[in-house]
């Protein structure tokens, strides 16, 4: 479904990002990119989703060469995203009213939404007044709502504890059991990108290039963290990190 060839970025100031980097991922996959700080993990992001323009190669989505935003992708930023003046409501039903749903099926997206995600009790709730861990989920709400098919997902548990960072990482792997969605999952947590991503892609120091594609059959087992397999595969993916970086 995804494609990356070739993709080449250097900025303005000379600063190379990528060089040739290349994969694909299939439809309903999700990938997990995994790489050094600064390697140029997000860049490479922000291309699939067409914030930003490669100096060279090209990104295909289902075959066709995608130059602008598209509305069945979505975006999630570690940051949250969410506006500080908006509450809970209002942050979830932000992006049906730009897209100018009519007025009911807005109220009823996002009451669903609100439910579906656990948010209940907290509609007038502002960001300040909530957990990093719900403010997350008001992020992930406010792009389901859209219903996209693909999400574009920059370390969005990056600021999070380990124990919410757990729960939601289970919040995910369910949403895509539930959906089948393709995800794209930017991390530099080496247990995260192990427990969700069916595809790993290891990226070298900047400008990055890919160093190796690693299948990652038992992801999507909500009890994967307490096997064997999973500790062997996190090994494998430390392993191919320090080798390289070395």
């Amino acid at each position: 479904m995804l494609q990356a060839i070739n993709l080449k970025k250097t900025y303005s100031d000379g600063t190379k990002a990528l060089e040739d980097v290349s994969f694909n991922v299939e439809k309903g996959e999700v990938c997990s990119i995994i790489g050094p700080s600064g390697c140029g993990k997000s860049t490479l992001l922000f291309i699939f989703s067409c914030l930003l323009r490669p100096t060279s190669g090209k990104i295909l989505i289902n075959n066709i060469e995608i130059k602008k935003p598209f509305k069945d992708g979505a975006l999630i930023l570690q940051d949250f995203g969410l506006f500080p003046w908006k509450t809970v409501y209002e942050n979830i039903a932000v992006g049906l009213k730009i897209r100018r749903f009519k007025r009911e099926l807005i109220n009823n997206i996002t009451c669903s939404m609100i439910k579906n995600l656990g948010l209940e009790g907290f509609e007038h709730h502002y960001p300040k007044q909530l957990s990093g861990g719900m403010q997350q989920k008001v992020g992930f709400a406010r792009v389901l709502a859209l219903n996209p098919r693909i999400l574009f997902m920059d370390e969005p548990l990056s600021s999070l504890d380990a124990i919410s960072r757990e729960k939601l990482q289970n919040f995910l792997l369910n949403i895509w059991l539930k959906e089948k969605l393709t995800i794209l999952l930017v991390t530099h947590n080496i247990e995260e990108a192990v427990f969700l991503g069916k595809k790993i892609v290891v990226l070298s120091p900047r400008p990055a290039k890919v160093l190796k594609i690693i299948e990652n059959h038992n992801a999507g087992d909500i009890n994967y963290r307490s096997k064997i397999e999973f500790f062997e595969k996190c090994r494998e993916i430390r392993n191919n990190i320090k080798l390289k970086v070395i």
